[in-house]
């Protein structure tokens, strides 16, 4: 069974982490994931822009940040869960530019899992892959 934690900097973004559970749940699902542990934490845009700083060199807060957890942590508290890794939301972002929060929580399971849109040829696939599992999700 796949774990999905959530951690909200404030109270008032507690009310995406159903949606972001469900979402999550059902894009590991559709990539064959089993047993892993996914972490999401929604943060204030001034945090985000600190993260998008420090880690891609670019001042200015961004939607989402995906960190592929690396495979030599050894994690034995897990048993046999893999921990995929952190993924970053800035929800007053999100909200700003109109954004839906589904496509960018499997936008940043998709980079945990190894997708990239640095090629193009990588972001047409990144992209059909996160249409499909969002087509998956509506059929339900």
């Amino acid at each position: 069974m796949n774990k999905i934690v959530c951690e909200s900097e404030i109270e008032g973004y507690k009310m995406f982490e159903p949606e972001i559970k469900r979402v999550a749940k059902a894009c590991l699902q559709s990539m064959n994931i089993k047993q892993s542990l996914t972490e999401f934490y929604l943060i204030k845009n001034e945090n985000m822009r600190g993260l998008n700083k420090k880690f891609r060199k670019k001042d200015k807060p961004t939607n989402v940040l995906s960190f592929k957890e690396p495979e030599s942590v050894p994690h034995p508290e897990l048993k046999r869960k893999t921990r995929l890794g952190e993924i970053y939301l800035a929800p007053d972002y999100i909200r700003k530019k109109e954004e839906k929060i589904a496509v960018l929580v499997v936008h940043g399971v998709l980079h945990l899992l190894g997708y990239t849109h640095g090629r193009l040829r990588d972001k047409i696939e990144m992209e059909k892959r996160e249409r499909k599992i969002l087509e998956e999700m509506t059929k339900v």
